[in-house]
């Protein structure tokens, strides 16, 4: 899951995007498929959209592919939130386990 994310934070610089309804990312480009951002829409979808935990586990993506250049760093995000690192990890883990979780159910009903 996580891996699926940064693959697309590492095309976004580079891609149009929009989004024509909600949770719903779409490629402008034809040279990049609109799947792959489909994982950032679904943990919108799993964590809402506002929520800490997908910001902490987008912001970390994010973060980890740019370097920080694009967006700021973790360190940064914790100040902004007043979060240790410690916080920041424990809530980015969390994000990752209800995602996958919800990608397996939704794939093993896929199945049934």
């Amino acid at each position: 899951m996580e891996r699926w994310l940064k693959v697309a934070f590492r095309q976004m610089p580079f891609t149009p995007i929009y989004a024509p309804r909600g949770n719903t990312l779409t490629s402008a480009s034809t040279k990049v498929p609109s799947a792959t951002f489909d994982m950032i829409a679904f943990t919108g979808t799993v964590l809402g959209d506002r929520s800490e935990e997908r910001r902490a586990l987008l912001i970390w993506a994010r973060a980890i592919v740019t370097e920080g250049d694009i967006g700021g760093s973790i360190a940064a995000f914790c100040r902004e939130m007043g979060w240790k690192r410690r916080t920041f990890d424990r809530r980015r883990h969390r994000a990752c386990l209800k995602v996958a979780a919800a990608k397996n159910e939704m794939d093993r009903r896929a199945r049934q």
